[in-house]
């Protein structure tokens, strides 16, 4: 059982850091949609954007980096959890205000702000909790190989969940 908890915990690991990267490199390689995007929610005078984009992707990376070695990885996990649970809080704060048109900016797939999106962040911050109130167990190379495999199905699987969130609107229409 023990050894089923430790694959579970890279698979979900290698899920938070893929999803942590791609919106760290989304912020900084798409840096002035990322401010618009980011400008959209209202929450910051416009000319203080710019720099708390820069800061939420360099506490991005510094969340992946915690994430990726064994001694710090409870620490990432508890780090991850804040920026998911912060990004989720200003979604909700989005759409208490009316704003139900605003793209989330999250980097993938162009994703409107919605229940959806709020609720996928609260499982993200739930699995990035759990990554840090795991014990650490050494799974060895083969098991660490097994859960690494794990870990990119899990992206795959969110990738296609993500996906269809962003066309819902359309397949709406359809229906």
């Amino acid at each position: 059982m023990d050894s089923l908890v430790a694959h579970g915990v890279v698979a979900a690991t290698v899920l938070v850091v893929v999803i942590l990267a791609r919106a760290a490199w989304h912020k900084t390689s798409q840096f002035l949609p990322s401010v618009g995007f980011a400008q959209d929610y209202g929450v910051l005078p416009e000319a203080l954007v710019p720099t708390a984009l820069r800061l939420l992707a360099l506490a991005e990376a510094a969340s992946v980096l915690l994430l990726l070695l064994p001694a710090t990885r409870q620490i990432g996990g508890l780090a991850a959890a804040g920026l998911f649970l912060g990004y989720g809080l200003l979604m909700a704060l989005a759409l208490s205000r009316g704003k139900t048109r605003i793209d989330c900016g999250c980097g993938g797939a162009p994703q409107i702000v919605s229940g959806a999106t709020v609720a996928r962040n609260a499982v993200l911050a739930a699995v990035a909790l759990a990554i840090a109130a795991a014990p650490l167990q050494v799974v060895g190379p083969w098991g660490a190989a097994l859960g690494i495999l794990a870990g990119l199905m899990l992206t795959l699987l969110y990738t296609i969940a993500e996906t269809l969130i962003s066309h819902a609107r359309f397949i709406r229409r359809q229906t």
